[in-house]
């Protein structure tokens, strides 16, 4: 960017302390002068030019650079950065947060023991868990209704780390959710045991 340089003149203006009352004299450091306020007059030699204060010049340099980069893009395809997304799709790393799923047992249960650790833990309080009686000596409760607002999902993964049964994972790797109902953005307990990870099963070997 073209600068343009400016002589500036400072000129001291000579101001006097307002005046005050007999009972702010003496202690009012502005009655003495010692903190007067000071005035400054700026005189400009130089002035711009009507090219300039229409800053044409950077308008048209600003232009040349993004063609540049347009011309390099369209010719050079190898080189360009972004992708052809929807055909093309980006590999996500490893441990990359997407969508909930609720992980399954051996016999096909849900091995939640709804403990509520999860929904006590989540920042953002998408996770209503209703609880039920099993009648099993080890796992004596599991959800009757498990519901994940996404919308409200900050994607913090608490509710993962937190699951001491490894019942709830974000491995899903699908992160494409946008809908027109709000509604279908609350994902219940079928909705999570159907979510599953590319070319991976709901089972897992957790510690019930």
């Amino acid at each position: 960017m073209r600068h343009v340089k400016f002589r500036m003149r400072i000129k001291k203006g000579n101001t006097k302390p307002a005046k005050t009352s007999r009972m702010q004299k003496g202690t009012d450091k502005f009655s003495r002068g010692i903190m007067a306020p000071k005035t400054y007059k700026i005189d400009r030699k130089e002035k711009m030019s009507l090219w300039e204060r229409a800053w044409l010049p950077e308008i048209l340099c600003g232009m040349l650079i993004t063609g540049r980069h347009f011309l390099k893009n369209l010719l050079r395809t190898q080189e360009m950065i972004t992708i052809e997304y929807p055909e093309e799709k980006k590999q996500l790393p490893p441990g990359y947060r997407a969508e909930h799923r609720l992980m399954q047992r051996e016999d096909g249960e849900v091995r939640c023991t709804a403990c509520m650790l999860c929904s006590t833990i989540c920042p953002a309080r998408c996770i209503e868990i209703v609880a039920e009686d099993v009648g099993d000596n080890v796992i004596e409760k599991r959800p009757k209704i498990f519901n994940i607002n996404e919308l409200r999902c900050v994607v913090c993964n608490l509710c993962v780390e937190a699951c001491p049964c490894d019942a709830i994972r974000m491995d899903t790797g699908r992160f494409e959710n946008a809908s027109f109902d709000r509604a279908t953005a609350i994902y219940d307990k079928e909705k999570l045991l159907s979510n599953k990870a590319d070319g991976a099963s709901n089972l897992s070997a957790g510690l019930y």
